[in-house]
């Protein structure tokens, strides 16, 4: 019989085991060239980050690893996937370097210069993430708002419509943030990745988190904007079959 831990000491071993994945490299690079190598422990923590979060999502009643991403319609979110992707990425990072940063000896361990455009960029997640239910809210109240059975969630209503008229067609505004998303994450990953593959480590050394370009900030505010103006917009079936 295998052993089975609860929750809460599976979620604490992940934890702790996070620290020490960046703790033991940070005391294996000390006073070595920069080889590249120390991205491993950030995709490391990455991985258990997300693993935590699988262990918060299997809270009741929705039992899934994807729960964090399910919201009071009971479908999967594209603004709670957002704010989860962005928190995973500065997270990891922080905890990364900040450890990294104190191993080596350096005196401010988490000034990491991290930039106010990744500010910006995390308040219009955050607003986004807001505002959502906000909407939703108000179409639940008119009776137009599509909702699912408890734990019937899918990857695919991520980029459907959210009333009860276009529930079963593609949003392209949808579609759109996602991939937006999906850019500005990776290419701001690469510039972490650069960051932390490219330090020679040592008390002298610091890492940080790299410059983000304002022109990605302007998509991204327009991009949020357009989002949320359609999903506040009812919409209705105008193709339907006549009777």
């Amino acid at each position: 019989m295998g052993l089975s831990l609860p929750p809460r000491v599976r979620f604490a071993l992940l934890v702790a085991l996070i620290v020490v994945v960046n703790s033991v490299a940070g005391v294996l690079s000390t006073g070595g060239p920069a080889t590249g190598w120390l991205i491993l422990p950030w995709l490391i923590t990455i991985v258990l980050i997300v693993l935590c979060f699988a262990i918060i999502g299997q809270v009741p009643p929705i039992v899934d690893w994807r729960g964090v991403l399910v919201d009071q319609r009971n479908k999967m979110s594209l603004s709670r996937l957002q704010l989860v992707v962005w928190t995973i990425l500065v997270i990891s990072a922080t905890i990364t370097e900040g450890v990294l940063n104190a191993v080596w000896g350096q005196k401010t361990p988490l000034n990491l210069s991290i930039p106010s455009e990744l500010w910006i960029l995390l308040g219009l997640s955050t607003g986004a993430f807001v505002a959502a239910p906000l909407v939703l809210d108000n179409k639940a109240d008119q009776g137009t708002l599509h909702t699912k059975p408890l734990n019937h969630h899918a990857w695919s209503d991520i980029f459907y419509g959210d009333d009860t008229g276009n529930a079963d067609q593609v949003d392209f505004s949808k579609v759109q943030q996602f991939f937006f998303t999906v850019v500005l994450t990776v290419v701001y990953a690469a510039g972490l990745g650069n960051v932390m593959a490219t330090t020679t480590p040592g008390p002298q050394a610091l890492l940080h988190f790299p410059p983000l370009d304002p022109g990605f900030i302007g998509i991204m505010a327009v991009s949020q904007l357009a989002y949320i103006a359609y999903k506040a917009v009812p919409q209705n079936k105008t193709d339907a079959p006549p009777h």
